[in-house]
């Protein structure tokens, strides 16, 4: 991303010239060959899909591979595969980095067009549906409409247009169990920047772990450091029925945990903040991925020792958790969660008026999450 598009995408007010030149590029790809791109009208606006193949004869096709963006307000997904496009139509990369004989590749980089056109304060700037709802909870009930969520409103609303979409694009491959499906959804978090600050400054043997990710952060301190805390559990409860957990360990390694974490923080300041999650069925093929990945990358990633999380955490519809409560057999779900950008756009707008490097550091960010996109992209095509 360059200069120029960050400041379009700060200027709410003109988010659908952006759009525009956007939906402009993409349908541009349909002059190259063995590129099919649609732009389709939903009730959330218009969304592109791009498809890559060879040959489309579903008789031929072994792997199909579906990268999902924009479902919120965390455009990683978006820019990432818009980059990968562009250095293709610019020649400045072979089209064969992403065409195998026997794959489809689909890419679907914008997937709330009502969000991105209406970045709001009372939208969580662009985060939800036209109709306040989150897209990344309906994929179970699209993919498995028998399905009963948890959520009333899950089931009492109708399914967003744009799961149908994905739905419909995948059915011929769906249907078909021998063809291999990968699923990677590109997603940003504030809680990646926000925890390691809060534990920093709250961090002690009474703190309350009420989160999956802040016993991952001190863990990693943990085992970064050699801090020993074997033949006892890590984490306990005070109450079995209590919702949050206790750190085991001594007042002197909780004060030694609480500055090794700032000291770490200071460190890895400049690197990019990131972590995968995996389906139970896709723990294998996510474990290789992301191994390679995180290899390759070590230098603009933070320093971790979880870059792959099993997705046990939460209890909703994400496409990870469709994975696992679909039957379909050689379904393969993974979701990225990086460093969020623009968490609140009104605030973003205000730091560019008044930091003094706000650019240039913003971009710094912004590009090795990009990067991050689209190696995993690559990768995911090359070797799965």
């Amino acid at each position: 991303m360059n200069v120029k598009t960050l400041q379009e995408l700060l200027d709410v007010n003109n988010r659908n010239g952006l759009f525009s030149k956007l939906l402009e590029f993409f349908e541009s790809l349909n002059q190259l060959q063995f590129i099919t791109v649609g732009i389709h009208d939903t009730g959330e606006g218009k969304i592109p899909i791009i498809n890559v193949a060879k040959n489309l004869n579903i008789d031929r096709v072994k792997h199909v591979k579906l990268f999902v963006g924009a479902q919120h307000n965390e455009y990683n997904g978006l820019f990432g595969i818009l980059e990968l496009l562009k250095q293709i139509y610019n020649e400045e990369r072979s089209i064969h980095d992403i065409l195998i004989d026997d794959q489809v590749v689909i890419f679907a980089p914008l997937m709330n067009p009502f969000g991105f056109l209406n970045p709001k304060k009372d939208n969580k700037s662009g985060y939800y549906l036209k109709n306040g709802m989150n897209l990344n909870r309906f994929w179970r009930k699209v993919f498995i409409p028998e399905f009963e969520e948890e959520q009333d409103e899950l089931n009492n609303n109708p399914i967003p247009d744009a799961a149908k979409l994905i739905e419909r694009i995948l059915h011929p491959y769906w249907e078909r169990e021998d063809i291999k499906i990968y699923i990677i959804d590109f997603h940003e978090t504030s809680l990646l920047e926000r925890f390691p600050r809060e534990l920093s400054m709250e961090l002690t043997n009474y703190y309350k772990f009420d989160h999956w990710l802040k016993k991952a952060i001190i863990k990693n301190i943990i085992d970064l450091n050699g801090v020993n805390y074997h033949g006892k559990l890590l984490f306990y409860k005070c109450n079995p029925l209590s919702d949050h957990d206790h750190v085991n360990l001594s007042i002197k390694q909780v004060d030694f945990i609480r500055e090794k974490l700032f000291e770490y923080m200071v460190d890895n300041q400049d690197k990019l903040s990131f972590y995968f999650v995996h389906s139970r069925k896709s723990k294998e093929y996510s474990s290789r991925l992301v191994n390679i990945i995180h290899e390759r990358l070590k230098d603009i990633l933070w320093e971790t020792t979880f870059p792959l999380h099993d997705h046990e955490f939460y209890e909703h519809g994400c496409l990870v958790k469709m994975n696992d409560a679909t039957t379909r057999d050689n379904l393969y779900c993974i979701e990225l969660e990086n460093q969020k950008q623009f968490f609140n756009i009104f605030e973003e707008i205000e730091r560019s008026k008044n930091i003094e490097n706000y650019f240039q550091d913003k971009l710094d960010k912004i590009n090795k999450s990009l990067l991050l996109v689209k190696e995993t992209i690559i990768e995911t095509i090359k070797s799965f």
